[in-house]
């Protein structure tokens, strides 16, 4: 007896195994696709989560021979921040919109050393001397440089490079700011000349000089590994 030939309805595919096949695949590529994006998000830097207070108040300028803002910003609580990380950058207008922009990061290290005067005698250093934000010089040409702002603690103040007792562990960039701790700079005006303790460097507000009472500073402290702002507030200088 002859077998009949299968009709071609028969060959075909159902279109209902079609329609799962296509969904099977679908659900197939998104989770390859989930899988990548969600490798790619664990890659990512985390940004530190941190509780941080701001003030800019003018002082007597004790610190130095040019009165200026004294810059101060407390770690109330959260993760730690290493610094060498950050950067902080600092913005105000004036009365008649011309903007002041200063940003300040981790000072370089060098393979080489840069010579410089001290109050002792010529000094080295493998920190850059350029990406140091204060350079105090004082009558008798002895200078002294570090990066600001320097972790506050009782008893201790960044010296500069070159003296035996140097700080370094205090300056902007080398140190991890922790819950508890206060960080401070003193804004002085950027002068050159031979007066004492004028800051030739870069403070960290640009023309914090010409700050006057109600005037408000932006205040941004970036994670520059994901590039995500820990801190942003509009500060009032006080006086």
């Amino acid at each position: 007896m002859e077998r009949s030939k299968p009709t071609s309805d028969e060959c075909a595919v159902s279109p209902v195994v079609g329609v799962m096949l296509m969904l099977v695949v679908t659900i197939i590529i998104a989770a390859v696709v989930s899988a990548f994006a969600a490798g790619m998000g664990t890659q990512k830097e985390k940004t530190p989560q941190s509780s941080l207070e701001c003030h800019i108040k003018w002082d007597n300028g004790a610190m130095s021979g040019v009165p200026g803002p004294l810059f101060t910003l407390r770690h109330i609580g959260g993760d730690p921040i290493n610094t060498k990380n950050t950067k902080l950058v600092t913005s105000w207008a004036n009365a008649t919109g011309i903007y002041h922009i200063q940003s300040t990061v981790a000072p370089v290290w060098g393979t080489g050393q840069e010579t410089y005067t001290t109050a002792r005698s010529p000094g080295t250093s493998n920190y850059t001397l350029s990406s140091l934000n204060t350079h105090y010089t004082s009558t008798s040409g002895a200078s002294l440089y570090y990066n600001a702002p320097y972790l506050a603690v009782p008893g201790s103040y960044p010296t500069g490079t070159g003296f035996a007792n140097n700080d370094t562990v205090l300056w902007f960039g080398n140190y991890v700011f922790r819950a508890g701790d206060v960080i401070q700079a003193n804004t002085d005006n950027t002068v050159s000349g031979t007066a004492n303790y004028q800051n030739q460097a870069t403070p960290i507000i640009k023309d914090a000089q010409l700050l006057t009472r109600n005037d408000y500073v932006n205040v941004k402290l970036i994670d520059v590994k994901s590039g995500s702002t820990i801190y942003e507030k509009d500060i009032l200088v006080e006086r």
